[in-house]
């Protein structure tokens, strides 16, 4: 039985941090735990690929067909919105798409971060009105995530700020939801909404277990009151991360770099990773990864 935790990174609201978080904190858990990290890019928009790889590099991964896209989607046929049940296929391995960010020696083995690039045609999978042509998608993708939780000791998605078919496909599929909120009064709405959409999915055996972390954290009245409402909520308070992740513009995306951000090795990147690491320890603690 494959028994890596999939987190899936999530909120209905945007601009709250995802991809931010998606790449930069897990990559903490590839470093300091020296773990085989997998990063699925599971929004259309692909911002989690932007951030992380070249525009060259995206296109020749694309060029290759190792993005979701080809995961999800069946090889050679006319058009999305004609796929029948009969046409139910299982994807390739899971090598056969991923690509390789970075690795370590661990003693006598390599360990990998890996990333499934994402894919803007997978927009149009929330167009299709027939239920089998999503079933065959749906399928694929869980397979994938199956066989990856036999290679990797954790899978991560980035998944898109909206109630779609990804966003029930990623849900499905994760053993652990990670909610970024800002430290604003917002914050518990956008929890009411996810909240109010699991309930919403029909079939869903097991709901997935909720973390919360704060984040893009200032030094701010306002923010520190609104986070001791967050954690002294009856709910949410016991799943929100006693860790937070601070405001710093070593965090801010570049347009003339790909990359992690902290990689880059300017003033405070140092510390800034050090921040990220105790957040990405305390995640792995509570969706029992082995340290």
């Amino acid at each position: 039985m494959p028994s890596a935790p999939v987190i899936a990174v999530v909120n209905m609201k945007g601009g709250v941090g995802k991809t931010t978080i998606s790449g930069n904190v897990f990559r903490e858990v590839f470093r300091a735990l020296r773990k085989n990290v997998l990063l699925i890019d599971f929004d259309p928009q692909y911002n989690l690929s932007q951030l992380l790889v070249t525009r060259a590099q995206y296109e020749k991964y694309r060029e290759d067909r190792r993005t979701l896209w080809h995961v999800m989607n069946p090889e050679g046929k006319p058009s999305i919105f004609t796929v029948s049940e009969n046409d139910l296929t299982q994807p390739d391995p899971v090598d056969r798409y991923v690509v390789r960010l970075r690795w370590l020696r661990q003693q006598a083995k390599i360990v990998n971060l890996d990333m499934l690039p994402g894919d803007f045609r997978t927009a149009s999978l929330n167009l299709i009105a027939d239920y089998a042509g999503l079933r065959v998608r749906r399928q694929r993708f869980m397979t994938f995530i199956q066989d990856a939780r036999n290679v990797y000791d954790l899978v991560v998605l980035d998944c898109n700020p909206s109630s779609s078919f990804m966003t029930r496909a990623a849900i499905e599929a994760a053993t652990h939801l990670l909610v970024p909120v800002r430290a604003d009064k917002y914050s518990i709405l956008g929890l009411e909404m996810l909240r109010e959409f699991i309930r919403g999915l029909p079939g869903l055996e097991r709901p997935p277990q909720l973390m919360i972390v704060v984040n893009d954290v200032l030094n701010a009245a306002v923010q520190d009151e609104v986070i001791d409402q967050l954690r002294s909520h009856g709910e949410y308070g016991p799943r929100t991360l006693a860790a937070t992740i601070r405001h710093s513009a070593v965090l801010a995306a570049k347009t003339d770099y790909s990359g992690f951000a902290v990689d880059r090795k300017v003033p405070y990147s140092d510390t800034v990773a050090q921040r990220l690491r105790t957040v990405a320890l305390e995640i792995a603690t509570k969706a029992g990864l082995p340290q």
